[in-house]
C-alpha cells in the first residue's frame, strides 16, 4: 500500500504535468489561409546566413514561447483603396480630377511579407489604407501630369495601363501587387 507521501508526490506531479501542458496548449497559436503570423522575440538564421529576429508562419500554427516572443497577424485579404478627386494638370496645363478604384494585396512570398509586415504590423486596417490611398493618389497625380487631355479623357485602356504599371511599383516596395485598378471617373475643367 502506497504511503501517504508517495500519493502527495504522484499528485503534485500530475498537477505540475497538467499545469504544463495547459501553458504549452494555450500559447499554440493559429492562423489561417488568408492570414500569415509573424512571431518575433528569438533569433534564428535563414538558409543564406544571416540572422533575424523574427519568423514566418503561414497557414498554419506554431508554439509562441511565453514572455520571449510575440505573435502579430496580417491579413492577406484584398483591400479596397478608392482616390477619389485627385486633382492635377496634364502636360497640355488642363485641370482634371479623376476617382481611381484599386485593389491591393500583400504577396504571399517571404520577402513581400516582411516588406508588408515593416509597414503595416502594428497599423489597423484605416491605417493601412490611409497609406495606401496616399501612394494610389501620388502615382495617378503624377500619371495625369505626364499626358495630355486627350489621352487622359479619351483613351482609358491607355491611362489605366499607365498607372497600373506606376502604382504597381509603389506597391511593390511595400509587398504588395495589385489585383484590379479601375479610373472610374474623369473630369476636365
Amino acid at each position: 500500500m502506497p504511503t501517504p507521501f508517495i500519493i502527495v508526490a504522484i499528485l503534485v506531479i500530475l498537477v505540475v504535468v497538467f499545469v504544463q501542458m495547459v501553458i504549452i496548449l494555450s500559447r499554440y497559436t493559429k492562423v489561417g489561409p488568408n492570414q500569415v503570423m509573424i512571431v518575433s522575440g528569438r533569433r534564428r538564421q535563414l538558409p543564406d546566413g544571416t540572422s533575424v529576429g523574427y519568423r514566418i508562419v503561414k497557414a498554419g500554427g506554431t508554439f509562441v514561447f511565453p514572455v520571449v516572443e510575440q505573435a502579430q497577424i496580417l491579413s492577406l485579404e484584398v483591400m479596397k483603396i478608392n482616390a477619389s478627386k485627385v486633382r492635377t494638370r496634364t502636360s497640355d496645363g488642363v485641370l482634371t480630377e479623376v476617382d481611381c478604384m484599386a485593389q491591393v494585396k500583400i504577396n504571399g512570398d517571404d520577402a513581400s511579407i516582411v516588406a508588408a509586415a515593416e509597414h503595416f504590423l502594428s497599423k489597423s486596417k484605416t491605417e493601412m489604407e490611409n497609406a495606401l490611398r496616399a501612394v494610389l493618389e501620388n502615382q495617378l497625380g503624377d500619371v495625369v501630369s505626364e499626358l495630355s487631355r486627350e489621352i487622359v479623357s479619351g483613351d482609358t485602356k491607355t491611362f489605366t495601363d499607365q498607372v497600373r504599371s506606376s502604382a504597381a511599383v509603389g506597391f511593390a516596395k511595400m509587398g504588395l501587387t495589385i489585383v484590379s485598378l479601375a479610373i472610374e471617373d474623369v473630369r476636365t475643367r
